[in-house]
């Protein structure tokens, strides 16, 4: 299930495997450790193989400020959809972005789409060009993005009211 050089996931960790040997194999993690496995125990655990994959997920929520407009929330769906499909790495069967919830402090749009790649750094690089142009394009539909923010709303009288102390009797 696993080769020398392969990026995997086993148990709780993540790393790439340094050598499979007769008994055991060595994974050497993301925090540059080693783990080193018995081969009876790695056959009966599931391992996900990152190395495997022909391409990479994008998936994120971004929140619009709550006094963006209808029209502002449709030109910003309009136009980070055309920032994806418009990509040469987009893979183009499944590309999503839709107006998802009113939230707790934003107009939350979700994103949801395949680069073609299977290398870890290209698609970080692929994922911050994305993301910057999607901030432009935010910026030029005339919103922004928000942050979580509470508003809280106090109702009452115009005049404090005296609270009854409550009476000691010896």
């Amino acid at each position: 299930p696993l080769r020398e050089g392969d990026f995997v996931h086993v148990y709780d960790f993540v790393g790439t495997v340094e050598q499979i040997g007769l008994r055991s194999t060595r994974i050497r993690t993301l925090d540059r450790t080693v783990i080193t496995i018995p081969n009876g125990d790695l056959a009966n655990q599931r391992i996900e193989s990152y190395t495997a994959r022909d391409r990479i997920r994008l998936a994120c929520t971004i929140g619009l400020v709550y006094e963006t407009t209808a029209t502002q929330v449709q030109t910003v769906v309009t136009e980070l959809e055309r920032i994806l499909r418009d990509h040469p790495k987009i893979w183009p069967d499944s590309v999503v972005v839709w107006f998802k919830a009113f939230a707790d402090s934003a107009l939350e749009i979700e994103v949801m789409a395949w680069f073609q790649t299977s290398d870890w750094n290209e698609f970080q690089g692929i994922r911050q060009g994305v993301l910057l142009s999607f901030m432009q394009a935010i910026e030029q539909a005339g919103t922004s993005i928000a942050f979580p923010t509470r508003t809280i709303h106090v109702v009452g009288n115009s005049q404090p009211e005296r609270l009854a102390m409550p009476q000691v009797v010896d």
